[in-house]
């Protein structure tokens, strides 16, 4: 019988890590949808052999998994950092649109890829509602940490997270400036907390969300 030998490690997987391939499949994923991540596209788009990606994955389902586990920590732990230690009600509702706004931070183009694959895989639909739990909930302590009653908080807390999925999902933004939906700031926040936003707050969080803007675009 014939012995099994471990394959040398391919000299060009000596240059990636299990992170670039992880990366070149959320892209595809955002592109072209789950049936596009295969590792064949990958190799090529990385110019490496398919060999190499059994240094880093045991099978295509590990990748699978890695990519669900970048979306948790990008798309679902920016939401909760952002409004964990805020001092202020005006500073923690700024601070998620903020993250809205975003895109290197919040990926909507990821969350939307997920979700479509989720279409047609049940356990992945059970996942992507416990992640969506996970952001109302985060949202809705953060309400309650400036006293709003619990059932109160609990619904504030979906109205602005469905309202801003939905968003993204409707492509809204597709059709309106950022100048414009800066334009709303003080409508949106009196609609999710029934409170108005002091103006020289949502005066200096325009100047901010614009400046930075122009910083990702330079």
């Amino acid at each position: 019988m014939a012995l099994l030998t471990t394959p040398e490690k391919p000299t060009t997987s000596a240059r990636l890590a299990a992170s670039d391939w992880t990366e070149c499949a959320l892209t595809v994923l955002k592109e072209a949808g789950l049936e596009a991540v295969q590792i064949t596209t990958l190799a090529k788009q990385l110019a490496v052999t398919r060999g190499s990606f059994y240094w880093h994955f045991d099978s295509r389902e590990d990748l699978l998994n890695a990519l669900l586990a970048e979306w948790r920590a990008r798309n679902t732990g920016v939401i909760v950092d952002a409004i964990r230690d805020v001092g202020s009600l005006d500073d923690g509702i700024l601070a998620l649109f903020s993250v809205w706004v975003d895109h290197t931070r919040f990926d909507p183009r990821l969350d939307q890829a997920i979700r479509d694959w989720a279409r047609h895989d049940e356990r992945l639909r059970k996942i992507v509602t416990a992640e969506d739990d996970a952001r109302v909930g985060a949202i809705a302590r953060f309400f309650e940490r400036f006293d709003y009653p619990e059932n109160e908080a609990f619904i504030r807390a979906r109205v602005i997270y469905f309202t801003q999925i939905s968003y993204f999902a409707l492509h809204v933004e597709d059709g309106e400036t950022l100048t414009q939906r800066m334009g709303y700031l003080d409508e949106y926040f009196l609609c999710f907390t029934g409170r108005v936003i002091d103006p020289d707050t949502a005066d200096t969080h325009r100047s901010l969300i614009e400046r930075s803007q122009n910083d990702h675009a330079t």
